[in-house]
């Protein structure tokens, strides 16, 4: 149960972003992924899966990964160089 626990944590940490994900290039695609991960929650929920431990090791740390690389896009973007535009 715990390692259900800590999946369904990963899974739900990243349907939480899903607005600042929303304004990323290709949303359209983004919604997709965001749908079939929801359709993953409900049956994981639903079924008694089995789950390997190292099967979710390697989730949280493509999570933490996603994370880490999402911060770094919308750090950069907030710190974009200010050249070409006009300064009144």
């Amino acid at each position: 149960m715990r390692k259900r626990a800590r999946l369904m944590n990963c899974l739900e940490t990243i349907l939480e972003m899903e607005s600042q994900l929303h304004t990323l290039r290709e949303p359209d695609a983004l919604v997709t992924e965001l749908t079939s991960l929801r359709t993953l929650i409900r049956d994981l929920e639903l079924e008694q899966t089995r789950l390997d431990e190292m099967d979710v090791q390697r989730i949280e740390l493509a999570t933490t990964i996603f994370l880490q690389e999402l911060e770094l896009h919308f750090q950069c973007r907030e710190t974009a160089p200010l050249s070409g535009r006009l300064l009144h």
